[in-house]
């Protein structure tokens, strides 16, 4: 899969959209794998777990159905708009319609970590540590997360530097 296909890329001239939770979509259903494979323990050893803990087994089970259905359903298909004509960074969800989360020409694009891995994230100049949204996949060391982060940088990080000087460019013009 290509990388436009990988974080469902769409652009125009003031304008590029993308799904930066996307990529994780095949870990999810790795994930529905553990828990189908939860459950058919679960059964298994029905009799041979106290009741206390087939209660906490098939609490867990619910909650990480449930969030696997929100991972499928939502965060899947967040998509970030930057688009330079209106000087802005926008949001959407299956939840919530088209927001403005930020102007363009406040934006800045920096890196955050998390247990061993990394990823880009998007937040205003005066408050990205405090408010910021993922705008990648997760990075960590390997040749192929190497390759995903390269094709990441030269075409979707690339695009959005360029549409942050233009904003930035119209605003002290």
């Amino acid at each position: 899969m290509n990388i436009r296909e990988r974080y469902n890329i769409e652009e125009n001239l003031n304008s590029f959209s993308i799904n930066p939770q996307k990529p994780s979509l095949n870990q999810s259903w790795w994930f529905l794998a553990g828990i189908a494979a939860g459950l058919i323990a679960l059964i298994l050893f029905f009799n041979d777990l106290g009741e206390e803990m087939r209660w906490v087994i098939g609490v867990l089970l619910v909650y990480f159905f449930l969030h696997f259905l929100y991972d499928i359903q939502i965060a899947a298909k967040i998509q970030f708009t930057f688009d330079v004509r209106n000087n802005a960074v926008y949001k959407a969800s299956p939840l919530i319609s088209k927001k403005k989360i930020m102007n363009l020409d406040e934006a800045v694009i920096f890196v955050q970590s998390e247990m061993g891995s990394w990823y880009y994230a998007l937040g205003a100049k005066k408050s990205q540590f405090l408010k910021n949204y993922r705008i990648s996949e997760g990075f960590s060391s390997g040749k192929k997360s190497d390759e995903r982060q390269d094709a990441y940088e030269n075409l979707i990080l690339m695009k959005i530097d360029k549409l942050l000087e233009k904003a930035n460019s119209n605003k002290n013009n």
